[in-house]
């Protein structure tokens, strides 16, 4: 059973809203791939890599949305949280990959 902290009665709340909220960007990832996969004219083989990489990397996200919260539920009782820097890298990276080949299909797609 882990204490609570001075003011919040109970401590999984925030670790609870934290994945919910990684759950949510993954699902959002995963839509934008899917979307880009499906609906983007002339797909070459590097969009569809970014996009399979894009939906992996948000089927990592989900897969271990529950471990990462159990985890970070008994580290917040105790005050010494270690946030995923590895999975926060890894998502920034598809972001910034995904986002990259979106302002290039657009750019390109317009001539």
């Amino acid at each position: 059973m882990t204490r609570a902290i001075a003011g919040h009665g109970d401590p999984g709340l925030q670790p609870e809203r934290t994945t919910l909220a990684w759950v949510r960007t993954a699902a959002s990832l995963a839509a934008v791939a899917f979307l880009c996969l499906r609906y983007v004219p002339g797909s070459s083989v590097l969009l569809q890599a970014i996009g399979i990489w894009a939906i992996a990397s948000a089927s990592v996200v989900v897969v271990t949305a529950r471990s990462r919260y159990e985890r970070s539920s008994e580290a917040f009782g105790t005050g010494r949280i270690v946030p995923p820097f590895v999975i926060m890298l890894g998502l920034a990276a598809t972001v910034v990959a995904l986002a990259t080949v979106s302002v290039v299909v657009i750019l390109t797609v317009g001539r």
